[in-house]
This record gives structure tokens, sequence and C-alpha cells, in this order.
């Protein structure tokens, strides 16, 4: 080097230091990041929190129209990509039983729904044959039901179990 030109500059030993305690952190951080994605998804908060979005689609209703959509006394999806059971059609509860309601069926339901709010998509994971959500009309109101593997999160409430861990949780839209 010619003694005009400009000596190199080296970094001061902690520089030098810190830059390396700030690679271990971004690399410690982007870890703890990949390893949290790779969680297995709680099917149960899963189910739980599909019945509470349909919760709010059907109270979004009552709001619009002053009451719930008026249908028949009975089962009834809600959402769409329900496994082919019984009878070669798309079914929810008990899909491969005799205790099934059709996809194709509730059309009615989730249109009348539709026209308030998106609705949720997709089917929650099948537990033991049962896959929800679903919707139950009855004298007491509406039953919004799933099928979870394990006890049910609140705001959903047990109201069956097999004893081999299906349990079916609810929650209910008082008329």
């Amino acid at each position: 080097m010619s003694e005009k030109s400009p000596t190199r500059s080296r970094l001061h030993p902690a520089a030098v230091t810190a830059l390396a305690l700030a690679g271990v952190c971004i690399a410690g951080a982007a870890g703890w990041l990949v390893w949290l994605l790779a969680q297995p998804v709680d099917p149960n908060a899963e189910a739980s929190q599909r019945l509470v979005q349909w919760q709010e689609v059907f109270e979004r209703y009552r709001a619009a129209n002053g009451s719930l959509p008026d249908m028949p006394f009975g089962g009834y999806c809600l959402g769409d990509g329900f496994p082919v059971g019984t009878g070669g059609t798309t079914n929810c509860r008990d899909y491969e039983s005799t205790t099934y309601y059709t996809e194709e069926a509730s059309a009615p339901l989730m249109d009348a729904l539709a026209s308030v709010a998106e609705l949720p998509r997709g089917a929650t994971t099948p537990v033991r044959g049962t896959v929800g959500p679903y919707a139950l009309y009855d004298e007491t109101g509406v039953r919004l039901l799933t099928a979870e593997n394990g006890t049910c999160e609140a705001p959903a409430v047990e109201v069956w179990r097999d004893g081999g861990g299906l349990f079916v949780c609810q929650i209910l839209l008082e008329r």
C-alpha cells in the first residue's frame, strides 16, 4: 500500500462480539418460529372455534331479520367439504351411519345465512365416524354441534360422549 491510500479499518473486538450475538439471536428467533409453526393444531380448539364462527353468523342473521332462519325441525350440515358417506352423498354428523344429514339438503339454510355474512368454510376433522359442524333445529332452538376428540372447549358444552374419545359439543341458540 502506498502512503496515500487509506488503511483498512478493523472492527473493534466488542463490535465483532455484538454482531456475533445478534446473529445468534436472529438464528434462535427463526428456529423458535419454525418450531412454533410446526406444532400440531389442537382439533378441539379448531372445532370449538368453528362453532363460535357459526354462532356469530346465526346471530348476525337474527340481528338483520329479527329471528333465526326458519327451517323445519331436523339436522343440517354447516359449511361444505364433508366426507362422502352413506347413500354416496356428502354427509355430516354420523356420515357413514343412518343418522346423517346431507350437505345438499342443507343448501336452503346455507343460502339464508349467506345473505348476511360470509360463511365459515369446511368440515372439521372426523372423530370416530362423526363430523361437524352441524345444526339441529328442535323445539328448544337451534343447537350448533360438532365432534371433538376430547373435552369440549368453552363456550361449547358437552352434550354427549361415547366413552372412546368422541365428545359432541354444543352451543345452543334459543329462539
